[in-house]
């Protein structure tokens, strides 16, 4: 690159407002040539670089990043700042910064505020000049209505617990009622075996008495043959009597000798 190339490379970068260390370091110049440079174009200093914050503040700079890029003082830069608005008419606008320009940051905590409500700009002047004259009482109202919500969100948690301490209960209970079921089934099967025992003991019970009277009618039976057979004949009876004696004495003299 030759020289004429150096200067209008340098020329077009000062147009455009950046500064010496760029343009230094870009076109490979010193900063003593640059100056030399700028005065054969006609660029005065102040209204070059006044020129070059204005064309960043035009490219939505802060006035942070036109203080970095142009080596300003923070003065400077606020100065720069102030005059571009300025120039766009925004006189107004600039009267109030320089009002709040030492805390401006509850004035924009109230734009991001109205921004993400969805209040209009109308609405926004008409709310301030209602809480202007009644402030105190709005307070008040915000506080008993904030009270107020606090209480139902307590009683909405109170009385979620209660709903949980309910539907723990009411599963308890068809726990219960599963168990008590249980048990009831088998209450039931064993009635139904017991059933069926008492069915067969009162089977057995009916056969026995029934069988028992026919005990009874035999030994009734016999008695009677006894008395009808064997009583009318008591030698026939007082011989078999002593047969059964001697038979007894020749099978068993010792159970004969006990006697005695």
């Amino acid at each position: 690159m030759d020289k004429k190339e150096k200067e209008a490379l340098v020329i077009a970068m000062l147009e455009k407002g950046e500064s010496y260390r760029d343009i230094a370091q870009k076109a490979n110049v010193s900063p003593n040539t640059i100056k030399a440079i700028s005065n054969r174009a006609g660029f005065d200093e102040t209204t070059s670089i006044s020129s070059r914050a204005f064309e960043l503040f035009s490219q939505q700079k802060s006035p942070l990043e036109v203080a970095i890029t142009l080596g300003l003082k923070s003065e400077e830069a606020l100065r720069y700042h102030q005059e571009y608005f300025m120039l766009l008419g925004c006189t107004e606008f600039t009267k109030v910064y320089l009002q709040v320009k030492d805390n401006p940051w509850p004035f924009v905590d109230l734009v991001k505020l109205t921004q993400n409500s969805g209040i209009r700009d109308g609405e926004v002047v008409e709310l301030l000049k209602i809480a202007n004259g009644y402030l105190p009482r709005v307070r008040l109202e915000h506080d008993r209505v904030k009270a107020e919500l606090n209480s139902l969100e307590a009683k909405k948690l109170s009385l979620f617990n209660e709903h949980q301490r309910q539907c723990d209960e009411i599963s308890n209970l068809h726990n219960e009622i599963g168990c008590l079921q249980s048990v009831l089934g088998k209450l039931r099967h064993e009635e139904a075996a017991l059933n069926q025992q008492k069915e067969r003991t009162e089977k057995f019970v009916k056969n026995l008495r029934k069988d028992n009277e026919i005990c009874v009618k035999f030994k009734q039976m016999v008695k009677q043959e006894i008395e009808n057979n064997v009583m009318q004949q008591p030698r026939s009876l007082l011989r078999i009597a002593i047969a059964s004696i001697f038979e007894s004495q020749r099978k068993n003299p010792k159970k004969l000798l006990a006697l005695y």
